[in-house]
C-alpha cells in the first residue's frame, strides 16, 4: 500500500484525519462508524498501513488508533443503549459478532453490564420526570 501524508489531529474535540489528497479534514469518528469500528477499515479509508496509522496517531494524539476505536465503540454503545435499543441490536451495529461479546466488553470497559447500564438510565428517568 502506498504511504500517504497523513496527519491526526485533536481539534475543539474531535479527531480529524488531515490528508494531503483531501481539501478538508476529515472526521475520524464518521471513518470509525462506516467502517463498524475495524482498524482494517480505518486504514482503507485513509490508505495507509495500520503500522504507518499506529505511529501517526500515536504521535498525534498519544494512544493507539486500537484504543481510539475501542472507546469510540463504547461510547456510541451507551448512546444506542441511552435510547433503549435492545441490545442484540447495538451488538450488530457496532460490529460485534455476538451480543455476549459485547456485553462482555462494555463490561470490561464501563464495570456494569449493559443491561445494568439500560436499568440504571431508565430509573435515572423516572426520577427525574417524577
Amino acid at each position: 500500500m502506498k504511504r500517504r501524508d497523513v496527519e491526526i489531529v485533536q481539534k475543539d474535540g474531535r479527531i480529524l484525519v488531515l490528508l494531503s489528497r483531501e481539501p478538508m479534514p476529515l472526521s475520524l469518528s464518521q471513518i470509525a462508524r462506516e467502517g463498524e469500528y475495524r482498524m482494517s477499515s480505518l486504514c482503507d479509508r485513509i490508505g495507509v498501513s495500520e503500522r504507518h496509522l499506529r505511529r501517526v496517531f500515536e504521535g498525534g494524539i498519544g494512544i493507539s488508533p486500537k484504543e481510539w476505536l475501542r472507546q469510540e465503540r463504547m461510547v456510541a454503545a451507551r448512546v444506542l443503549l441511552r435510547n433503549g435499543t435492545p441490545i442484540k441490536e447495538v451488538a450488530i451495529d457496532l460490529g460485534f459478532s455476538t451480543a455476549k461479546m459485547f456485553s462482555r466488553d462494555f463490561q470490561n470497559f464501563y464495570g456494569l453490564r449493559p443491561t445494568d447500564f439500560q436499568r440504571k438510565e431508565s430509573e435515572m428517568i423516572m426520577k427525574a420526570i417524577a
